[in-house]
């Protein structure tokens, strides 16, 4: 897996989710040490402690479920991320509502309904590695795809005269090629320097050749 090809929309949302979750521990804390009602108010059985409650929680898992999930490009941490903005646009809606406050409040609702989008683009879903369980025939499968790399191919003629098909990945549909599968008795490397995923042969296929 390669994890210096995670696009910047990727980092920039784990960035965001985490320094939220931090900010409204920090919050949190303040409230427990300064204001003598929010004890009673947590430790009641009202709605608005309930939905406290679920709030810290949601919000401890997602310093976890984010930061690793999203580094292993797991598909349960997408949907888990998700849940959880969802969950944070309900609450702004709320506050926005008890409180009055207009401006902060639409502001976070922005962030967290773009996130959300963003999350929803069919290139991220990608990314994470989703995959549907319908069952597909073979010749239905046109494209191979590395995270936002598709593997196209091409026909080229050689100085000598003769043709070949070379393979390459990228991210936009290019000027000439094909996507494609993956050819057998080959594998995705992906290059440490240009950080570019490539087709390298087997080695059994390459000892055998």
């Amino acid at each position: 897996m390669q994890r210096k090809g995670a696009p910047i929309g990727i980092l920039v949302v784990t960035t965001f989710i985490i320094i939220l979750d931090v900010a409204f521990f920090v919050y949190l804390a303040y409230l427990f040490m300064f204001v003598d009602e929010y004890h009673t108010m947590f430790l009641s059985y009202s709605i608005l402690s309930i939905v406290m409650w679920i709030t810290v929680f949601l919000t401890m898992l997602s310093l976890i479920v984010v930061p690793y999930g999203f580094w292993k490009r797991s598909h349960w941490a997408r949907i888990f991320s998700l849940v959880f903005l969802s969950w944070l646009i309900f609450i702004t809606i709320v506050y926005m509502a008890m409180t009055g406050e207009k401006i902060i409040g639409f502001l976070f609702f922005v962030l967290f309904v773009l996130s959300m989008m963003y999350l929803l683009m069919s290139p991220v879903k990608r990314f994470f590695g989703k995959i549907s369980m319908a069952i597909v025939p073979s010749e239905l499968i046109k494209e191979y795809t590395y995270g936002f790399y598709t593997l196209y191919s091409k026909l080229v003629r050689l100085k000598n005269g003769k043709n070949q098909i070379i393979y390459f990945f990228s991210k936009r549909k290019p000027k000439s090629g094909t996507p494609t599968t993956l050819p057998e008795g080959f594998e995705v490397e992906v290059s440490s320097r240009s950080g570019l995923p490539y087709l390298k042969k087997r080695q059994e296929h390459s000892s055998i050749l």
